[in-house]
């Protein structure tokens, strides 16, 4: 028996952040799908562990059938609608039996508008979710996080974000990193989604962002330790020939994995503190004095660099303020020959992880000075030496030829868990799978797949049985994609990662622990 969701809507923020939604379903194209994706896309690898943006697409009626006129989704007419810019929150949201599923929200990124007098009237809008936001932003002078797990490190990125998500949620990681977020300088380079993918990697987990039922939180931003999915092992929703409107199976000799390599990343704390920056290094004779007219404040920033080989970036902890004299001078001539003024220089520095951010001002009323001398100590950190766990299987090299996989766990110090890792992925993807690595359904062919469709999220076990390809297992959703075409008939296609290959042994854990029925060799 067909059915209809209650509402399908899409909001926007035309009043500003807080400022209430807008539904503006009536005004969308049917002629257009409405396309709503997240999620983990790129399939079940060893490093498929984060996702990417999400998506929302769609149609807007910019023409006299929107019972306003032409040009109200022009942001530029003069007859647009009040608020409609690139920027302003989105969401999209089903109504079903009652309950409200929020399946995304965003901001709207990019907006055209077909430019024809005589029709179509149609503006084309593109919204991106949570994690674009995340890719890009910069974290600025984060701490060197010593001691943590993998879950207190995703709550510290999450804490520093200048836009915080509408919610996160976080699993105990099963591993304490000796020191984090020391690889890189976030702010010269690497998106707060670039860190989320070393850490996922590093634990073996997964991050991602999920729709909710709650208005509050929208969207929750997820840290799923390595072990999370080893103790679902029940579907929680099955499907079967009659459900299913399109499948996807496949079996590729370019999946299988017969050689692994795993990198760790040893690193050397120094135990005393060193000059980690250096405005001129007077050994070699570089760098010049930094000028500063009276009165005039300047933001230099500090990038650590190894004090025996400057060209190469380090980290930095336990960092010691400033001391004049010792860590700065200031002259009036840029020699340092002449009138010492130092008590006219303020220093206030700001430490990270890698790099400072020093504030100079000189307080002097009429005299101009020279930042002669300016050095910032503190204990060092070191990535000397990546080390390289490989594990191989012969066997499966004969019979489908040598394939090698490089899988780069950015915070693990440990060689044991780099061989553990090694062992587990090989154990895994040295012999060929045939599973389905997506399935598509018709929601609004019966209640049952309505609810399925709309409660299953990223992070969620499936079953899924095929008469012509023998497929009867398990899969956890790694991606959501929702299509909605005309009279509001929705199709939802799950991307797909087989259960088995997270068995994991839980010592103690029932539905974990059974040796050769529940579990693989774990890490």
């Amino acid at each position: 028996m067909a059915v209809e969701p209650t509402r399908v809507a899409i909001e926007l923020e035309l009043a500003g952040a807080g400022g209430g939604w807008t539904d503006v379903w009536s005004h969308v194209r049917a002629q257009v799908p409405v396309v709503c994706s997240y999620g983990i896309q790129s399939g079940g690898g060893p490093a498929d562990r984060c996702a990417q943006p999400g998506s929302l697409t769609w149609a807007l009626d910019n023409g006299p059938g929107n019972g306003t006129g032409i040009g109200l989704y022009s942001p530029t007419h003069a007859a647009a609608r009040s608020g409609f810019e690139i920027g302003i929150g989105v969401r999209f949201l089903v109504v079903w039996d009652s309950v409200t599923y929020i399946k995304f929200r965003g901001r709207l990124a990019s907006v055209q508008v077909t430019p024809d007098a005589h029709g179509p009237w149609t503006t084309l809008c593109t919204a991106w979710d949570y994690l674009d936001t995340c890719s890009r932003a910069r974290l600025k002078r984060v701490a060197v996080q010593v001691a943590q797990r993998g879950d207190q490190i995703f709550d510290t990125l999450v804490s520093e974000m200048p836009e915080p998500p509408t919610a996160s949620t976080s699993g105990t990681g099963r591993e304490t990193y000796a020191l984090a977020l020391d690889a890189r300088s976030p702010e010269e380079g690497l998106s707060v989604l670039g860190e989320f993918q070393r850490l996922a990697m590093s634990e073996a987990g997964y991050i991602y962002a999920r729709g909710t039922t709650s208005a509050a939180t929208a969207q929750q931003l997820v840290y799923e330790s390595r072990t999370e999915r080893a103790t679902k092992n029940t579907d929680q929703t099955s499907l079967t020939d009659a459900d299913l409107e399109g499948i996807e199976i496949g079996r590729h000799r370019d999946r299988v994995i017969n050689r692994v390599q795993v990198l760790t990343h040893p690193r050397r704390k120094d135990a005393a503190a060193v000059v980690l920056y250096t405005l001129r290094d007077a050994t070699v004779g570089t760098g010049a004095a930094l000028e500063l007219a009276a009165g005039a404040t300047q933001t230099v920033t500090c990038p650590y660099t190894d004090p025996a080989a400057r060209d190469r970036r380090c980290a930095g902890t336990s960092m010691i303020t400033p001391v004049a004299a010792t860590d700065y001078t200031a002259n009036a001539a840029a020699d340092g020959g002449s009138t010492d003024l130092v008590g006219s220089l303020g220093v206030a520095a700001t430490f990270g992880g890698t790099s400072a951010a020093v504030v100079l001002t000189n307080n002097h009323a009429s005299t101009t000075l020279y930042v002669t001398k300016l050095e910032l100590r503190g204990l060092g950190i070191y990535d000397e030496q990546t080390t390289v766990h490989e594990q191989e299987d012969a066997t499966s090299q004969a019979a489908y030829g040598e394939n090698v996989y490089r899988y780069d766990a950015s915070y693990q110090m440990s060689p044991t868990v780099g061989d553990s890792f090694a062992r587990h992925f090989l154990g895994v993807f040295s012999d060929p799978q045939q599973s389905a690595e997506s399935v598509s359904i018709l929601l609004n062919r019966s209640a049952a797949l309505m609810l399925a469709g709309l409660t299953r999220e990223v992070g969620d076990r499936v079953g899924v049985a095929e008469t012509v390809s023998a497929i009867a297992e398990g899969y956890f959703v790694q991606s959501v994609t929702l299509t909605v075409t005309p009279r509001e008939v929705i199709r939802c296609r799950w991307g797909l990662t087989p259960a088995s290959r997270i068995r994991y042994w839980l010592l103690g854990t029932a539905g974990a622990s059974e040796i050769g029925q529940t579990t693989v060799i774990g890490y």
